[in-house]
């Protein structure tokens, strides 16, 4: 008997063949998905790449334009029916503020703050966007720069033609814009320096917390900062950073993005000595001991005998780092005119000395040199009683000699400004000064070695600046009456600090445009 068995082969092959094809469909759906998505990601990224030249090319004749190169530009813009153009005249701010001008007291003028405007094309999440004369692209929450805006800093000169963008409606697909000036050559208005315009308060001249009538140059005082509010902030942040080594702040809740830049302000020059307790300004002072002049001539409080008698008087400066600086000057004697030299002899002392101090942790830095015969004129530090009117005179760039050594401190510690912490220090038995390129090298031992009084004022200074103030000081009871600081005076000069941070010249333009679009 034979056995029929069912051939099942035919069977096998269906099935092979059916699931051959669904992979296959499977997969030509999946390369046609992705394909279809690298496409419209390649369509998209040429469009904003064609695109961005087109704005890098309305950047160049919206300057023209703007500038008063040209009474008015066309301009085509490439784009595609899936993005759009539009002008927004009230997108985005730019505000100029000039910050204590009239230092120590709080003062801030507002020297421009006006909308920027812009023309931008937006396709899905990429924005390109012409605003403030630059180009930017903004997308997935960072901005890149296509074109710088208007902005030049050099030599401590800040030259803003601030680019404004007016006009308002959209189009897509292939769109032109026309770029017209709204103010022509001299009709471009003028911001800063200007010596006419005279408006109520609000931004523009004069000052509202100050005498001055007018903007001018150099700026001095205080600072002044740029601040931009915009959606492509990311992309200014990132321009001012390249541009300048101001103090950079951005706020990104607020989007807004601010450069500051301090005022060049110079030596004081000539100078009325400042009342017991005020200060005198040093400003922008360079590192590298470049003080060239430090004089005093010190008045007494009237002309007797007895005048600097018990006097102690000095210019101190206390840092919020900690740092510590004073040149103290005390008397012991009177003015005879019995006497050849108009000096009583043999009861009559001058003490000048130097104290510092880097920080609270850091040790005592201290210089003095006594004088028996303060009344010699030939000596760089002095009292002279020829004129009837004794004066005290001490040029402090000289090579006058000081010594290394404890300040001694006799009677209360309250007749110095630093005086407990003068008498609670011992300076260490050796010192060195290494911190400038001008600097020796050279160890001080105490006790036994000395250093001229102007390259101490020098080294000091350095270590102080490049902003610091002096304030005077003098000692308690009768000894604080001993100088008429009105009618003592000063004079101090150097050189100041050469650095990118600093601005002297400030140019502001208003260069108004508008742009219409037509589709």
């Amino acid at each position: 008997m034979y056995r029929l068995v069912r051939d099942r082969s035919g069977q096998s092959t269906t099935i092979g063949v059916a699931l051959m094809l669904a992979i296959a469909a499977i997969g030509v759906t999946a390369v046609v998905a992705l394909g279809g998505t690298a496409l419209t990601d390649s369509q998209t990224s040429v469009d904003i790449q064609r695109t961005e030249h087109a704005m890098t090319l309305l950047d160049s004749r919206g300057a023209m334009a703007a500038l008063g190169e040209s009474e008015s530009q066309e301009v085509t813009l490439s784009g595609s029916g899936d993005g759009s153009y539009r002008v927004a005249s009230d997108s985005g701010w730019i505000r100029v503020v000039h910050k204590n001008f009239t230092d120590p007291t709080p003062s801030e003028e507002v020297i421009f703050n006006r909308s920027l405007g812009e023309v931008r094309y937006t396709r899905d999440d990429a924005v390109v966007a012409y605003q403030g004369g630059g180009v930017w692209r903004t997308q997935d929450n960072g901005t890149v720069m296509i074109s710088p805006p208007e902005f030049h800093y050099r030599d401590q000169t800040l030259t803003m033609p601030l680019v404004r963008v007016d006009g308002s409606g959209s189009a897509s697909g292939r769109v032109t814009a026309e770029v017209t000036p709204l103010a022509t050559g001299t009709d471009v208005q003028r911001i800063f320096p200007n010596e006419t315009a005279s408006t109520a308060d609000g931004p523009g001249a004069p000052y509202d917390d100050a005498g001055d009538t007018s903007y001018d140059n150099p700026v001095t005082n205080g600072t002044v900062v740029v601040t931009v509010h915009s959606e492509h902030y990311r992309g200014w942040a990132t321009y001012f950073t390249e541009r300048t080594d101001g103090f950079l702040s951005v706020d990104h809740a607020n989007r807004t993005a601010s450069i500051e830049l301090r005022t060049l302000a110079g030596a004081p020059g000539a100078f009325d000595m400042p009342l017991v307790g005020e200060s005198l300004e040093t400003p922008s002072v360079a590192r590298q001991h470049n003080v060239s002049q430090f004089e005093l001539q010190l008045a007494p409080d009237s002309s007797n005998a007895n005048a600097f008698n018990q006097l102690h008087w000095s210019m101190y400066y206390q840092g919020t780092d900690g740092q510590q600086f004073e040149i103290h000057f005390a008397g012991q004697g009177r003015c005879d005119s019995a006497t050849a030299d108009g000096f009583t002899k043999g009861s009559t002392e001058l003490s000048v000395s130097v104290y510092y101090r880097h920080n609270s942790s850091a040790p005592s830095e201290e210089w003095e040199r006594v004088l028996s015969d303060p009344h010699v004129q030939t000596r760089p530090v002095h009292v002279d009683c020829s004129t009837g009117a004794p004066r005290l005179d001490a040029d402090l760039t000289s090579s006058f000699d000081m010594e290394y050594t404890d300040i001694d401190i006799q009677g209360s510690d309250n007749k110095w400004h630093f005086g407990n912490e003068i008498k609670d220090q011992d300076v260490p038995d050796e010192l060195t000064f290494d911190q400038h390129a001008d600097d020796p090298g050279d160890d001080y031992d105490e006790g036994s070695d000395s250093e001229e009084l102007g390259f101490l004022v020098n080294h000091y200074f350095s270590r102080l600046g490049p902003d610091f103030q002096l304030t005077v000081d003098a000692g308690p009871g009768g000894s604080q009456n001993r100088v008429s600081e009105e009618a003592s005076t000063g004079v101090l000069m150097y050189d100041t600090i050469d650095g990118e941070e600093f601005i002297q010249f400030l140019h502001i333009t208003e260069n108004e445009v508008r742009v219409e679009l037509n589709g």
